[in-house]
């Protein structure tokens, strides 16, 4: 059975490196350091799930990616976990808007391995 596969997009290599280890136990993986990297490696292999960091080159990079994925026939159906440290750097609570944020789950950083794996599997399997 083929394992189903998820990009990682983040900026951090030590986030990306570790996140990786865990979602290899169960997930094909790949990952992609902005968005213009996102964007190649969903043109390579079109994944099951996107996780995404909302600031990588500029603060607002992942909801622009998110919106472009949501506005495009190939990827609108691709789930996207949205991942952020802007809670806790401006102590400021984000809600899950579709309209401001389009993703399916909004996760603060630091998460949890387990938390990111059972939030994934709820959506994909």
């Amino acid at each position: 059975m083929d394992r189903k596969s998820v990009l990682l997009v983040d900026d951090d290599a030590v986030f990306v490196e570790a996140m990786t280890a865990v979602l290899e136990t169960r997930y094909r993986v790949r990952s992609a350091g902005n968005g213009r990297e996102a964007f190649e490696r969903i043109a390579e292999d079109r994944p099951d799930l996107i996780i995404l960091d909302v600031m990588m080159e500029y603060l607002s990079e992942g909801f622009d990616v998110a919106r472009r994925l949501r506005r495009e026939p190939d990827t609108s159906e691709i789930p996207i976990v949205m991942l952020t440290g802007v809670d806790q750097m401006y102590n400021y609570r984000m809600e899950v808007d579709e309209s401001w944020v389009p993703c399916e789950r909004y996760l603060e950083k630091p998460v949890s391995p387990r938390a990111l794996l059972f939030e994934i599997e709820t959506l994909i399997g």
